[in-house]
């Protein structure tokens, strides 16, 4: 025992020892405190930590431990503090945006710096114990680490020998030793979560689901495995799909939709790149979704999709915004609808209630694909049967490339505020009235015969905590209220917005369009600028729980239809295919990876980490939690719970591979290559 102690004094009286010791412990406890602050997986994880806080101590002690002692405290300070600062970062934009912020989206979390004052007011009290481990490491290195090296038995050699090679060895042998450890935690079956929607191997390779991967592996090593995949372009693995699937079986007779594969077929046995076929044979094999007692509802009108921004449930209170609250409640309404937020998630909601595809969660894709052309896209679908089609934002391409991303949709034209001859500000408390862009863009479209139109509002934006010409406009309607200052200009920019709706309506109904027009109200996210307490005080329920802050209000509205509402749980993901059925369109159902939500398919929200929801409960991916959220007991088994998260994890796979393959422009021009030849081959014979 004495010798055990002795030895115990011996190495903390090793400065290398005791630097690598205690840079574990602060690095272990960032982690910590992370997974204290968030509710994320707490089981095998927590060994990954103590392996990687482990493995960086060594590497940075490697690098470090023989240089000048002064230089090498301040290397030691400046590091802990960058650690501290990147983990408290990292965990704000998580409660912020929803979502851990890596290289790929980095160009956007940037901007998050216009709306740097909300961004700080949205950090939660207990955020801030992050810095703790930092000021006890930065007293170790500062007073405790001085006076112990006085005390050190064996003072330093300003020569290279064996007593400066042995701890170098040993350093690298232990990281060598503990990688392998860490290699094992990835792939050993009891360090596996079976519920998990992606594995931990294909996870660490390339970390596009940021939140799963912070729950799996921390902070720290997200950001490595992060710009490792990005430094050495790591792609996804290549999944292998057979194309076996009959999908003419099982239909309704009624309501068959019938769609003629020969051309897919033809260039399906002709493609010789393997990751394009197994996206045609992904695609092909999917469920056709019969039409429905929906289908065509709306044939022949005119459609008005409206983009509202930061909106979320507070724009239902009818007697603040009444416009909108009947829209709603004479429209289609969906009760139960989510906007998942994402690294940018107007750009990359617009996105996809253009396309019903799933944004890629480790990049800003509206930008970074602004290329991409996607006929199955809501404008050419439009096109094709007959409509005049343009899309209008009352703010310039600073955030969003749309006068590159919506033409490539098919808009035959976006109006973007210098387009439209609005004025508008540069500094982003001053957005523009969706008022006048209303009053503006709706003699663009409104005398045409069938047009399709998509508008972006901008009014409803953040910042609400200083003055604003827009937040202060309708401060005097909610003088008697106990809400903030912050809430009231949200508001009166959110009255702005339903005056502006207000004013649609009357100019289509002056114009003898409104029975024949088609209105479809979304919103991107809900207002990052309220913290959720601030919301918590205007809705009558709790923001906190489950993914309840991204509940959004979507509805489809015809003023000669009349009211409906639809309780199945949805995302913004549904909207397109349920418009295009409504609509009685030409359309594969196949190539929409959300859903007709009037069909008989089972309604669940997908969050963009993997999450879900639908009507028997709540299913958290970076917890790996289930919890039923219904009165009626029913819940799910292990196996089913599997089942489901391995389908949405595919369907968010695919279409990120779909997005960074330009698949869609790929499919459109081989489906008319095997169409020419197909009718070349049949008037031949």
């Amino acid at each position: 025992m004495k010798r055990f102690l002795v030895t115990i004094k011996e190495m903390l009286f090793n400065k290398i020892v005791r630097n690598i010791l205690m840079l574990f412990l602060f690095l272990f406890s960032e982690e910590l405190i992370v997974r204290l602050v968030t509710d994320i997986d707490k089981s095998w994880a927590i060994f990954r930590l103590i392996l990687s806080s482990l493995i960086i101590s060594l590497i940075w002690n490697l690098i470090t431990c023989y240089l000048n002692k002064t230089i090498r405290r301040i290397l030691n300070i400046i590091f802990a503090f960058i650690v501290s600062f990147y983990t408290l970062v990292e965990v704000g934009l998580y409660n912020y945006i929803g979502f851990y912020m890596g290289i790929g989206n980095s160009e956007q979390g940037l901007k998050t710096i216009d709306y740097i004052s909300d961004f700080i007011k949205s950090l939660k009290p207990s955020y801030y114990i992050l810095f703790i481990p930092f000021v006890i490491y930065l007293i170790y290195i500062i007073f405790i680490d001085k006076k112990l090296l006085k005390f050190e038995a064996v003072k330093r050699s300003k020569k290279v020998g064996a007593k400066k090679i042995i701890p170098a060895v040993s350093m690298v042998l232990l990281v060598v030793c503990f990688s392998y450890l860490y290699y094992v935690s990835l792939v050993i079956p009891f360090m596996q979560n079976k519920l998990q929607t992606e594995k931990n191997t294909s996870l660490f390779k390339l970390p596009e689901n940021s939140n799963l991967s912070v729950s799996q592996f921390g902070v720290l090593m997200f950001g490595l495995t992060d710009l490792n995949s990005q430094i050495f372009n790591i792609e996804s693995e290549d999944l292998i799909f057979e194309n076996n699937k009959n999908n003419k079986e099982d239909k309704v007779t009624d309501y068959s939709r019938v769609i003629d594969d020969t051309s897919w077929q033809m260039l399906i046995d002709n493609e010789q790149n393997r990751e394009l076929n197994n996206l045609n044979k992904y695609f092909i094999s999917r469920n056709i979704t019969p039409k429905n007692d929906h289908t065509g509802i709306f044939k022949d009108k005119n459609l008005i999709v409206i983009l509202m921004e930061s909106v979320n449930e507070i724009a239902l209170k009818e007697e603040y915004f009444p416009t909108l609250s009947k829209i709603y409640n004479e429209g289609i309404s969906f009760r139960n609808n989510y906007s998942p937020r994402n690294s940018c998630s107007t750009g990359n909601n617009e996105m996809t209630v253009m396309t019903s595809l799933f944004s890629i969660n480790n990049s800003c894709t509206a930008n970074r694909y602004k290329n991409n052309k996607y006929f199955e896209a809501i404008f050419n679908i439009f096109n094709n049967m007959g409509y005049k089609t343009t899309s209008y934002h009352s703010y310039t391409d600073q955030y969003y490339y749309r006068h590159t991303i919506h033409p490539n949709m098919g808009s035959t034209k976006f109006y973007g505020v210098k387009d439209l001859g609005m004025d508008y500000n540069p500094v982003y408390e001053e957005w523009p009235s969706d008022l006048v862009f209303f009053q503006t863009a709706m003699p663009y479209f409104i005398n045409e015969d069938k047009f399709m139109v998509f508008m972006s509002t901008v009014t409803t934006h953040q910042t609400y905590n200083v003055p604003s010409e827009m937040g202060d406009k309708y401060l005097d309607l909610f003088k008697d209220t106990n809400y903030s200052t912050t809430t009231k200009r949200y508001l009166s920019k959110m009255t702005e917005l339903d005056k502006a709706l207000e004013y649609m309506l009357d100019e289509l109904e002056r114009n003898g369009k409104l029975e024949d027009t088609v209105i479809a109200l979304f919103a991107d996210h809900y207002p990052y600028g309220l913290t959720r307490e601030q919301i918590n005080t205007v809705l009558d329920y709790d923001v906190n729980i489950r993914q309840e802050v991204d509940r959004t209000p979507m509805v489809i509205y015809n003023a000669s239809y009349g009211a409906e509402q639809i309780t199945k749980y949805t995302s913004l993901l549904d909207l397109l295919p349920t418009l295009l059925n409504m609509f009685d369109a030409d359309y594969d159902p196949r190539l929409y990876l959300g859903t007709d939500i009037m069909s008989s398919n089972v309604g669940r929200t997908v969050f963009s980490d993997g999450s879900w929801q639908d009507a028997v409960g709540f299913y958290k991916a970076t917890s790996s939690k289930f919890t039923e959220t219904n009165d009626e007991g029913n819940t799910y088994t292990n196996d089913e719970l599997v089942s489901i998260n391995q389908e949405i994890s595919l369907r968010q796979k695919m279409s990120a591979l779909a997005i960074q393959n330009n698949y869609f422009n790929y499919l459109e021009k081989g489906l008319e290559k095997y169409k020419v030849e197909k009718t070349t081959t049949e008037e031949s014979e």
